[in-house]
Formats: structure tokens, sequence, C-alpha cells
């Protein structure tokens, strides 16, 4: 089955370039929105490695097979077979533990620095000096040649194998088929990790779903190196963010909440104030609860665009002469939040 059919619906027509931006991680203001709105948010950046080419291709698929339909303005609904399909495949589909952390890290960096290191101890421990590296971006192979030489010396293997066994540990409580797939696919000393189709006949998991359990086993690995010292963490927490938002709106955010108007902020960071409004509305979708939101949007003008606009958000269409786009935009992300609850 084609793996993108799961992210649209019978009920809501669903934006297909919001679904693709989703899942190869490409932060607008207008992706995170609508990404909360079809409750697919914590599907962000689960498939970096996914392009435009194959993108369509999939799409068109699904239209070709009538499982899809497409309407003019580039938005999918799932047809009656789409949906029956959908339904009977369900319970096959892999379901993520850790994609609630879907904004602690790009996991594409991550897979490549733990895989490098991994190979590279595994090497250093049978006194190996000739052998192929993975081949992996020129930045994330100097880190962990950095790390390497600042810790070599201090019973890397023993150290590394230790937290590498606490993590699995951990992991199995979680799922089994994580850390049997974490562990069969890394690479070492005369050992090649099991390829995509070996991992799906193995575990009984779809091929396509496959990327979906790594990226799973990669937030994992990532919330583990946050939380406790050891080489995992040396490796991975210069890769780790501290917060969902991006570190610019992180500064907004902490400058607002100290009372500070969006006109001051601006001036200060010398940002255009459209700038700091789109990162008070990037922090209104993925922090909500940390919001003052009868500071944010007062009670009075929430009652004021009650009346008119109403029923489902996503139905709601901008009118300028109501409200300006920041303010419909941030009742839009309100009303949904109160539906979500």
């Amino acid at each position: 089955m084609n793996k993108l059919l799961r992210f649209f619906s019978y009920h809501q027509p669903r934006r297909i370039r919001v679904i693709e931006n989703t899942l190869r991680s490409r932060r607008t203001v207008a992706t995170l929105f609508w990404a909360r709105q079809y409750g697919i948010l914590e599907w962000l950046g689960a498939d970096r490695t996914l392009n435009r080419q194959e993108y369509d291709q999939l799409i068109n698929q699904l239209v070709a097979d009538k499982l899809l339909a497409i309407d003019d303005q580039s938005q999918a609904i799932l047809t009656e077979e789409g949906a029956k399909v959908l339904k009977n495949e369900e319970e096959s589909f892999y379901i993520p533990s850790f994609y609630d952390w879907y904004w602690l890290t790009n996991t594409q960096r991550i897979i490549q620095r733990l895989f490098l290191a991994i190979q590279v101890v595994s090497e250093f421990s049978y006194h190996q000096r000739k052998y192929v590296p993975l081949a992996i971006s020129y930045g994330e192979m100097v880190a962990v040649k950095q790390w390497f030489r600042q810790n070599y010396h201090h019973d890397l293997v023993k150290t590394l194998y230790t937290d590498l066994h606490r993590f699995g540990s951990a992991l199995e409580s979680e799922d089994p088929r994580m850390t049997t797939d974490l562990f069969n696919v890394m690479i070492g000393y005369q050992r090649s990790g099991w390829t995509i189709n070996q991992a799906a006949q193995e575990l009984k998991i779809k091929i396509d779903d496959i990327q979906y359990l790594r990226h799973d086993e990669m937030l994992a690995v990532s919330a583990y190196a946050r939380n406790f010292p050891g080489p995992l963490q040396q490796l991975l927490l210069p890769l780790i963010n501290e917060s969902p938002l991006n570190r610019s709106a992180q500064v907004t955010f902490d400058l607002y909440t100290q009372g500070e108007p969006i006109e001051l902020i601006a001036q200060e960071r010398r940002l255009k104030e459209n700038t700091i409004r789109e990162h008070l509305l990037e922090a209104a979708i993925l922090i909500p609860d940390k919001l003052d939101w009868d500071i944010l949007l007062p009670e009075s003008k929430r009652d004021e665009l009650s009346r008119f606009y109403k029923g489902e958000p996503t139905a709601w269409k901008f009118d300028e002469q109501i409200a300006s786009f920041y303010e419909y935009r941030l009742y839009q992300i309100f009303q949904g939040i109160t539906n979500e609850k």
C-alpha cells in the first residue's frame, strides 16, 4: 500500500503540499498550522529524504488507483474505496512511540553521527585501522572525529557499550522491534547492518514503515542522550534542540512573556514586526499551554471574532474587514486547541 494513504482523511480535505512539507520538516507557520489541524504535527521530519518527484509519484498513484481525489486547489480527500483500504491496512501500520518528541532534532543528522561513531569505536576495539567509513556529510564526520579524539583514551569502548546497553534496555520495554532493528542496522568490525528489506522481513513491518521506525529510534536515542550523561550525550547533544521553537522564535517568545510589546521586540531585535508576529504564531501552534492567551488575544477580541467565525476553524475564510490576518490566525489556533480539548 502507498505509504502516504495514512495522512489523508475521508471527511477532511487536506493540502497535499502541507503533508509533503510536514514529512520533510519544511517549517513555515502555514505548514505547522495546518499540520496541527490535520492531527499530523508529530510527523514533522519523519521522512526528510522524501523528494518532490517521489512524493508526486506516490500521490499520482493514489489518484490513479482511485483511492484519493484532488480538487483544483491541490486539496485531497480519500475516496470511499480509499477509506476502506485505509481501514483494512491500519492494523498493520507501525505505531510510533516517540513522535511526541518530533521537535527534538534532525534525525538524519543523528543517524549519521551515531552510526559512524559506532563503526569507529567497533573497529578501534579490534585495533583495526584499515576500513571504509560510512559515507556521511563532512560536518558530521568532523564531529565524530573530534568526539573520538576527546574520548578514546577514557576507556571509550567500555563506557559506550554501557551507555548503549542502558539505552537498549529502556527501549526494549517500549517496543522490542526498535531495539532489534537499531542494534542490527549498526555497522562495525566485520559486520554490515540490515538492509531495509531484511529489517522489514525480520520485524514483520511493511517496507514503507521502516523509515518511520528508524525516525522513531533516533528520536528515542536523542531523548535518552538529552537526559543521561555519557558518551552518547557528548556525541549527540549539540544536535538536540532545547525547545520546540526555533532559536529566533524562542528569543522573541522569552521577550514577549516578559511583557514587551511586539513593536519594542522588533526594534530591539532589528526585525520586522511581521517576523515577530510569525514567531508568536509559531509559539501559539507549538507551545500553546505556555502562552497567556488573555494577553496574546484578549477575551474581548475573541468574543468579537466569535460573532463572525463559527464552526470548524479549517473551513473559515479570512476577511480583512473583520480583523488582521495575525488576529484571524491566532483565533483559528485558539479555537482549534479548544476543540482538541
